[in-house]
């Protein structure tokens, strides 16, 4: 049978956390900032199963689930408990120029890097340790490891045009630009015999978990405004925003096919690699986030 317990040392989680940056201005309105963090999180509840089979019996997996484990008299026990860890270290330089000349800007680029050794929290994710007796061997990185990230957001007013038609238009705008997300690969057989089949966790031998990495990912959304004023005190404002303004195909991270299909030479089909991590193909990717959408709306302030 399946139990759930608690760890009797179970403790709350805490994060040790450590920034510092400074600025600079270019003038009255731009600033240039660069900034260093670093977070670590300790004692970050998890779970895993406490009583695997240790002591498989060959080619009889039924007898192996009864009398291979750490306890024989029990069951799959699954444990919650404070044993694990993670690391985040990030830079970041930005750019920031306040509305002057009917223009502004806010820019900024983060390098990162996030490592844990706990299995995913989203459910669709979940994942038990390869070997839930060495949580040692799950240190990897994090699916929220996004190496390279661009964020701009922009703003221009057009009140100094004297072109009718562009005359109280304000146009404003945010992209984001990211690279890829890790993904874990795993197999559905249970090839070190522990008992895990049910749930898809076990690596082939010596590869290390999250080595995958999805596309990147890249967003444009537009909003055009207009202001037209009908009294002293009455307003009318009406605007179109455009999200994912070009279109582009941009792939769900937590949605790729991640599972390794046997080659029936004992090995097993990995996707392609680059610069050591193996990427998805167009099978492998299952799902989408949203095309372009276009969205109207009008306010009257008085």
């Amino acid at each position: 049978g399946l139990q759930f317990s608690l760890d009797k040392n179970l403790r709350n989680n805490y994060t040790q956390q450590l920034n510092f940056g400074f600025n600079y201005n270019l003038d009255n309105n731009s600033v240039i900032s660069l900034e260093y963090v670093y977070v670590r999180g300790l004692k970050i509840i998890g779970g895993r199963n406490i009583n695997p089979v240790t002591r498989p019996i060959p080619n009889d997996p039924t007898n192996s689930l009864i009398f291979g484990r750490v306890d024989p008299t029990r069951g799959l026990i699954f444990e919650y408990e404070s044993a694990y860890d993670s690391y985040y270290n990030a830079f970041t330089a930005s750019y920031n120029r306040r509305l002057s000349k009917n223009f502004a800007l806010l820019a900024s680029y983060t390098f990162s890097k996030s490592i844990d050794n706990i299995f995913d929290i989203d459910i669709s994710l979940l994942d038990q340790p390869n070997d839930p007796l060495n949580i040692g061997l799950e240190r990897g990185l994090s699916i929220q490891d996004v190496r390279s990230r661009f964020v701009a957001s922009g703003i221009w007013e057009l009140n100094y045009t004297k072109n009718p038609f562009l005359k109280d238009f304000k146009v404003s705008t945010i992209v984001n630009l990211n690279s890829g997300r890790p993904f874990n690969l795993v197999t559905t057989e249970d090839i070190n015999m522990n008992g895990d089949g049910f749930l898809p966790s076990d690596r082939p031998f010596g590869l290390g978990r999250n080595l995958g990495l999805t596309p990147g990912f890249a967003n444009v959304d537009l909003r055009i405004t207009r202001d037209i004023k009908i009294k002293e005190r009455v307003n009318f404002q009406g605007y179109i925003e455009i999200f994912n303004a070009f279109n582009r195909v941009n792939f769900d991270p937590n949605k790729v096919f991640r599972f390794l299909t046997s080659d029936g030479k004992g090995g097993f089909n990995f996707p392609a690699m680059e610069n050591g991590r193996f990427i998805t193909s167009a099978q492998t990717r299952r799902a989408a986030l949203a095309p372009r959408q276009f969205q109207f709306g009008f306010r009257v302030s008085f």
